[in-house]
């Protein structure tokens, strides 16, 4: 895969809940972007065997370590998938820059305007909703190919035609645990219980949509990202009275808040649904946690296909393990990367995305589409249940899978591609 230099930490990184730090290989160190050479304008495809340079901006310290590092290792078994193993697109080798923006939205634009001016056309990457929202409106005015990571925000989805998105949003969280609410009939308390930025404000306005479209009211509760203390948050929970709770968290906060949630005797008296994190977080909610109705955007149990077996045996073979949560949006990320290369040869922005407008390919959850009209990722999902083994050890069954139109979001825009 050509080289890359991850550059000093300057904060903290983003990840969900787990703890396993991953070893990245994406490649060895290259020069920074601040000192590489700009390829300009120029295509790279009209030097023979040149390198193709890629960005790649993301949180590789901080809350959602544990992520970044699941989705670097995904995309770098998806770019040996999409170039039969070369690393190379059209004879020329990817050589991907990771740049640690430090969960630092300052950071990140920093970042990506270096990368702009060193004359790269193809960014993607960051786990952070926040940054990639900010992110997304300098694609444009820059005129660069975006393609976010696992950030889930509904605003990336139609931010511009010069920005994509290589995972699900919000909104198909949401419609994949509407299929639990609606059961239970119409008239329900829901409690959204979130973070109070992008990623939780997602989630309270799709539920307020979704939720309350079958005739039940929402309730939001926004935790500020800085909490440690989960006492209050709890108390408020007991004092709203729930019929329900939707739980949408993410990051390693999520045990003290579920040890909380629990002293308040919240899980006892109250259903709770939530999306499934991390292997590692599946003890976080204890015996209670088996009582849960889980959405999951990717257990690696849950589909048979190519991709996702070669996933499954990567992980395996290079770092002894099973693909988590953010692999397979690392591992489409890198097929959207190569896909729009082998179109544009990395610096025609236009044709790359001309490419991706519309196209359906097989990634580890199945068939997914992007759609032209606003580059939402129609894709399948899931509903999880965890079956307790012992107190430290939980596995998943999906007990159904929702379809890419059963889940797929309303269209937020119309640049056509």
């Amino acid at each position: 895969m050509g080289s890359t230099c991850p550059r000093p930490t300057r904060r903290v990184l983003a990840g969900l809940a787990g703890v396993a730090a991953m070893a990245l290989a994406v490649a060895a160190c290259s020069s920074s972007p601040s000192t590489a050479t700009s390829s300009g304008s120029s295509s790279a495809g009209s030097v023979s065997g040149s390198p193709i340079k890629v960005g790649l901006l993301t949180e590789k310290t901080g809350i959602y370590e544990a992520y970044v590092q699941e989705y670097l290792q995904g995309f770098n078994i998806g770019m040996q998938y999409a170039t039969d193993g070369t690393g190379k697109v059209n004879g020329h080798p990817v050589d991907v820059t990771v740049e640690d923006d430090g969960d630092s939205a300052t950071t990140a634009v920093t970042d990506f305007k270096s990368l702009v001016g060193a004359g790269y056309k193809i960014i993607t990457g960051t786990a952070d909703s926040g940054i990639a929202t900010e992110l997304a409106p300098l694609a444009a005015q820059n005129q660069v190919l975006y393609i976010s990571g696992a950030a889930a925000a509904d605003q990336i989805t139609g931010a511009n035609k010069y920005t994509f998105r290589a995972g699900r949003q919000t909104y198909q969280d949401v419609q994949t645990a509407k299929s639990y609410v609606e059961s239970r009939g119409p008239g329900q308390n829901i409690v959204v219980l979130a973070q109070d930025y992008a990623f939780g404000e997602s989630y309270v306005t799709d539920a307020r949509q979704v939720f309350g479209a079958i005739g039940d009211k929402v309730t939001p509760l926004l935790v500020p990202l800085t909490t440690t203390n989960f006492t209050p948050t709890a108390l408020q929970v007991k004092a709203d009275k729930p019929s329900l709770v939707f739980l949408a968290w993410a990051g390693t906060t999520g045990a003290a808040l579920a040890q909380a949630l629990d002293q308040q005797g919240v899980f006892s008296n109250t259903p709770v649904v939530t999306g499934l994190a991390n292997i590692a977080t599946y003890p976080f909610y204890g015996t209670a946690g088996a009582k849960f109705d889980y959405l999951s955007l990717y257990v690696y149990q849950g589909s048979d296909n190519a991709a996702n077996e070669y996933l499954i045996s990567h992980e395996k073979s290079e770092h002894s393990t099973v693909p988590d949560l953010f692999a397979s949006d690392g591992f489409v990320n890198a097929e959207m990367v190569v896909h729009a290369i082998q179109a544009g040869g990395g610096t025609n922005v236009n044709a790359m995305i001309n490419a991706l407008s519309g196209w359906t390919f097989l990634a580890p959850k199945g068939n997914e589409t992007i759609r032209a009209s606003d580059h939402a990722v129609l894709q399948p999902m899931y509903r999880v249940k965890l079956t307790e083994v012992s107190s430290t050890n939980f596995v998943p069954t999906v007990t159904s899978t929702l379809t890419d139109s059963e889940t797929a979001p309303p269209a937020s825009a119309n640049f056509g591609g």
